[in-house]
């Protein structure tokens, strides 16, 4: 083998140039003067160094880890992106589509648009847990690209629904096949990025969710105007079937983009030398490897014990309710308010783009070196805006339009809390793999089962646009939410101290023991040969 292996023959390599390993800081060239690099330029190792290390990651990262982590950015990074930015599109078209001539065409009345999401959500909480624990046995390359694909199909079939029943039914297949694709995704992206280089991608993971409704109301503004009518479809008829046309083939790259585990990988973009580097620098940032605590019986009802179960799913139900997307209240206080068709889509892409924005910067922001990983300040900033917003919603008679605008598109600031609530999962999990990526699912699903009566009490269509009770409770959630992220940072100390108690412990009684009695001297006279 031409190349040597991270870490394992940096011993035997002196003064490696590649720096595999943990060791590589310590294979350092000889001090030779006629070798030495000159200095770079001062603003090279000041200003733009400076704002590198808090936008992305440490420019000072050994070489090889730098080449690493460009091979997991472009195809982890960019595959579950463009599949998130697909899912959230197939799930958010539903109301473009409503607003563009589905009501009319299906003869749709009541909250059968509030019911048309609970069919969803229902079909999207059924598959989660079951899928999130498979893929810890089954490779996620072959488990997740075929949902994809399945629910690309289910998309372009909605396409020629006649009923409110047919769509019941479609909107319940997409659900299914969509459910389990965050929770797998999000426990995949924590398996293989460390602490302080998290929060960054899982934010830019979650905003491409802001981009999909941001470009939903473009694609559907673009396909009413130039496809409706054409083949004898309307234009909501063709946001589905343009939409299946856009995630069908981002499924089929997921067989080949999605690595897997560290533990199991087999990507063609990876080396066996950097997958075992991959999970060994894991270990090295304090994190326990895949089948370390693996599934057994009693696996479960040890979890139900845990703190963690209990706020963070909790917590997360928190994270739903506190920001304001039961409804897309914007577009309906537009059309309400005798807008076109073109303005009611697009006029709230303003709200995507600010969550887009808002996100991505608390997730560089929560890994910068202000912050060094933590994530409480990044969560409360996200969530003081909405908080600000929905009080100035709730309250809505004003003189001036000018307002309301400004607390409909702050309102979207917390919609980045979900990316910057779920980095913080593998360190309030750190010795338990399985448990981090079953707790992502299940929070996830008990805050989607929840939102079920949530929504239909405080979000029924019948209520629009004024929403006013939503807005009140969203606003009250918010507050709830940072407390409860003072209570989850309060735990997390609290368990670190206990690790490193017994740690303490542990190395204690590991050390030689030395007597403190007398010495006693050998007086035989050695045997002469």
């Amino acid at each position: 083998m031409d190349r040597h292996e991270f870490g394992k023959d940096a011993d035997t390599v002196p003064n490696s140039s590649k720096g595999y390993g943990p060791d590589a800081a310590t294979n350092t060239p000889t001090e030779d003067s006629s070798v030495r690099s000159a200095d770079p330029p001062p603003l090279k190792r000041g200003v733009w160094r400076t704002v590198r290390r808090h936008i992305w990651d440490d420019p000072d990262k050994p070489e090889h880890e730098k080449k690493f982590l460009l091979k997991l950015d472009a195809y982890l990074l960019s595959y579950t992106c463009l599949g998130y930015f697909c899912k959230n599109l197939d799930q958010a078209n539903i109301n473009n589509a409503y607003v563009s001539g589905m009501k009319e065409a299906l003869h749709m009345e009541g909250s059968e648009l509030t019911y048309a999401s609970n069919v969803f959500t229902a079909g999207y909480v059924i598959s989660q847990l079951p899928t999130v624990i498979l893929v810890s046995k089954l490779r996620p390359s072959y488990v997740i690209p075929t949902l994809e694909v399945l629910w690309a199909i289910f998309t372009f079939t909605s396409a020629a629904i006649k009923t409110v029943p047919q769509l019941y039914a479609m909107r319940f297949l997409v659900g299914l096949c969509e459910g389990a694709f965050f929770p797998c995704i999000i426990y995949l992206i924590a398996s293989w990025y460390k602490k302080d280089e998290r929060a960054k991608r899982v934010t830019l993971f979650y905003s491409t969710a802001s981009l999909s409704h941001m470009f939903s109301g473009y694609l559907q503004a673009g396909v009413y105007q130039g496809l409706d009518g054409t083949l004898g479809h309307a234009g909501w008829q063709w946001l589905f079937i343009v939409c299946g046309i856009i995630s069908l083939p981002v499924g089929v790259i997921g067989y080949f983009f999605n690595p897997d585990f560290p533990e199991t990988t087999r990507a063609f973009y990876l080396t066996k030398d950097e997958a075992a580097y991959a999970s060994r620098r894991l270990v090295e940032d304090g994190y326990k490897p895949l089948g370390a605590a693996a599934w057994d019986r009693k696996k479960l009802f040890r979890i139900v014990l845990t703190w963690q179960f209990w706020v963070l799913s909790l917590g997360y139900f928190f994270v739903q309710t506190s920001h304001p997307n039961g409804q897309p209240f914007m577009a309906l206080w537009l059309k309400s308010e005798g807008e076109s068709v073109y303005r009611v889509n697009v006029l709230p892409t303003g709200q995507a783009a600010v969550g887009f924005v808002t996100q991505v910067a608390a997730g560089m922001l929560s890994d910068s070196p202000l912050l060094r990983g933590r994530r409480l300040e990044a969560l409360v900033g996200l969530q003081a805006g909405s908080i600000i917003a929905c009080i100035i919603l709730a309250v809505w008679d004003f003189p001036s339009k000018g307002l309301k605008y400004f607390a409909m598109y702050a309102a979207w600031t917390s919609s980045g809390a979900p990316g910057i609530y779920y980095s913080w999962f593998p360190d309030l999990m750190p010795d338990d793999h399985e448990m981090r990526g079953f707790l992502t699912a299940f929070s996830n699903v008990f805050s989607y089962a929840n939102n079920v009566w949530w929504t239909n009490q405080l979000w029924k269509t019948t209520y629009a646009p004024r929403f006013h009770a939503a807005f009140v409770a969203t606003a009250v959630m918010g507050v709830v939410l940072i407390l409860t992220a003072f209570l989850m940072q309060h735990l997390q100390g609290r368990d670190a101290r206990i690790r490193a108690d017994r740690k303490g412990s542990e190395d204690e009684d590991n050390r030689p023991r030395v007597s403190n009695g007398p010495e006693v001297r050998n007086t035989e006279t050695p045997a002469i040969a």
